[in-house]
């Protein structure tokens, strides 16, 4: 933040006074951080304060104006920040398993530059998507392959094939994450014992 009358004009701004403010700040840059670690990104803290750097910055500019929840102005922001680090070339995690296969947020992130902890995850990962029967494997897998257009494309087109509905879909995927996940973390606490 560039100044302290930027923090003090952004806390008044989410709550009635500045106590009310920081909680909601916390509660907002908490979002914010998941939001930006569901999208993929390894560097959600940073991109998280940027956007609220950048909010700041936009309430200190003559003749702003928003009205409605703020955190629907910070999501607004947040793209354009995800948007920017994209075409930048910052370090991503597959969007799947970023937060499984990331050392600094996965589930044994004790040592976040350590190769040899990233190795393991990553074989753990690879050992539990081998787990997953063969169609169910591909589902996961193709749900998360190209750019943002052929990536919408590709998705519909799975959902065709398997006869569901987009939101039954995504139900799917949901589900085979957060069992790759339960297996990555048991891998991964037996190889810390």
């Amino acid at each position: 933040m560039e100044s302290p009358e930027d923090l003090n004009r952004l806390l008044l701004w989410l709550g009635a006074n500045t106590d009310d403010g920081a909680r909601r700040y916390e509660e907002i840059r908490t979002k914010l951080i998941l939001l930006f670690r569901l999208r993929g990104c390894s560097a959600a803290d940073e991109l998280a304060d940027e956007t609220i750097d950048r909010t700041a910055r936009a309430l200190s500019k003559p003749g702003f104006f928003f009205s409605g929840n703020p955190i629907a102005y910070f999501r607004g922001v947040a793209h354009n920040v995800y948007l920017e680090s994209l075409r930048q070339g910052r370090r991503f995690v597959p969007e799947a398993f970023g937060d499984i296969a990331d050392p600094a947020t996965g589930p044994a992130g004790n040592d976040p530059g350590s190769e040899e902890l990233s190795r393991a995850l990553e074989q753990c990962l690879e050992r539990c998507l081998d787990r997953l029967p063969g169609e169910k494997r591909a589902l996961l897998l193709g749900y998360y392959q190209g750019e943002k257009q052929s990536k919408i494309n590709n998705r519909q087109q799975l959902a065709r094939e398997g006869g569901t509905g987009i939101n039954s879909l995504r139900i799917q995927v949901f589900r085979l994450r957060k069992t790759v996940r339960n297996c990555v973390e048991n891998c991964s606490q037996t190889r810390e014992t």
